[in-house]
């Protein structure tokens, strides 16, 4: 890379991530940086997607110039089921994690059925897309498309889109954080999706229509005629044999924490086919996601979870089976990561900022039981 090169995909770089840093939500995230980069690296269409960094199942995202509703269904479908060349996880194993969809399927483009299915009969030449992850993990992917009558995407575009990859994960990580801080907990009945083999909507519990209002669907607002794109993923995922009739996933809502999704498929033998329960994540499935989001280690977790129930380094060290030096040391690196410099400190950022709210919800605490006698000290502040 020359240095003219080198000094367009710095600007647009800091650009991007200075869009980032301001974006109050993730629908704001996405608007910011395809703004700072279209300069640069231009397209005629354009997806955000936010995923679950264990899994890479779409999580949510911003969708209103992306594909059309009548696609979303198919396009999912190869996503998450049927499989071909440039998805997540193919990504995910690469050192830059960047992939162009024509170059991935070389002169079998005809044999993808995403450009067979999706990019062709929408009038595009081809797909770029960009994994976003920092060492933490996977928190989203920008998927850029070109129209027919556009150059095609080449080297220098591909530079700009893994020059974004890392620095665009980590806001997008941190977004989730202050996000996590800010939703109202969720005290909404569970619901109950009804589909059939093309995933139409059979039935609908009552409680569905608010919770699809809180996910969203492919146009940014509320999905009236079609399927959130999370409730398409996880319906999608679980017809696939590795999932063995049921999967669980989760999304992100607009103002009510993150949602757990759990699909089955129930076979061919009645119009039903697949079943999607929506409810509110468990406290454990919270904290496992924020557990991810700092970075902590098994170890630090396990120091970190024992701290807030307010028990001392001695104790901490008598339930770990360590020396306090050591539960001393994972202490400092779980300070480090988070943020803060003391255990009230601690307390103060991770129990009243992201665990209370929920608790006073009726959530119930650590490993989703109630434990009156760990209730942990300094809670308030």
């Amino acid at each position: 890379m020359d240095r003219h090169s080198g000094g367009r995909v710095g600007r647009v770089r800091e650009a991007a991530v200075r869009a980032a840093a301001a974006a109050q939500n993730v629908e704001d995230f996405f608007d910011g940086v395809v703004r700072a980069v279209a300069p640069v690296l231009r397209f005629d269409v354009w997806a955000g997607v936010t995923v679950d960094p264990a899994t890479l199942m779409n999580t949510g995202g911003n969708y209103r110039d992306a594909v059309p509703e009548r696609l979303m269904p198919r396009m999912l479908d190869i996503e998450y089921r049927e499989g071909d060349v440039n998805l997540l996880p193919d990504l995910a194993r690469r050192p830059v994690p960047v992939g162009l969809l024509s170059r991935e399927a070389g002169d079998r483009l005809e044999h993808s059925p995403r450009y067979r299915d999706i990019v062709r009969p929408l009038g595009y030449r081809d797909e770029l897309r960009v994994l976003l992850r920092d060492r933490h993990g996977s928190w989203g992917a920008l998927v850029l498309g070109r129209g027919r009558d556009a150059p095609a995407f080449g080297d220098a575009d591909i530079a700009v889109a893994g020059a974004l990859a890392q620095p665009l994960g980590d806001a997008l990580r941190r977004l989730h954080l202050t996000q996590r801080a800010r939703e109202e907990p969720p005290a909404t009945a569970p619901g109950l999706i009804l589909l059939g083999d093309d995933y139409r909507v059979l039935h609908l519990t009552p409680a569905v229509a608010l919770w699809f209002e809180e996910l969203g669907g492919p146009d940014g607002g509320a999905a009236r005629d079609g399927l959130p794109p999370a409730v398409y993923a996880v319906a999608a995922a679980v017809r696939t044999p590795v999932a063995a009739g049921s999967l669980t996933s989760w999304a992100h809502t607009r103002t009510r924490g993150p949602v757990r999704l759990h699909a089955w498929c129930l076979g061919d033998r009645s119009p039903v086919r697949i079943a999607v329960a929506v409810e509110p994540a468990r406290p454990s499935e919270r904290t496992s996601f924020l557990i991810t989001a700092y970075g902590l280690t098994p170890r630090e977790r396990a120091v970190t979870e024992l701290v807030l129930r307010g028990h001392s380094t001695a104790d901490i060290g008598r339930r770990a089976g360590l020396s306090p030096h050591t539960v001393q040391d994972h202490l400092k690196a779980v300070f480090d990561k988070t943020g803060v410099r003391s255990r009230r400190d601690l307390v103060a950022k991770l129990f009243a900022r992201h665990y209370l709210p929920a608790l006073r919800h009726g959530a119930g605490g650590f490993g989703d039981s109630p434990a009156p006698s760990d209730t942990p000290s300094g809670a308030s502040g």
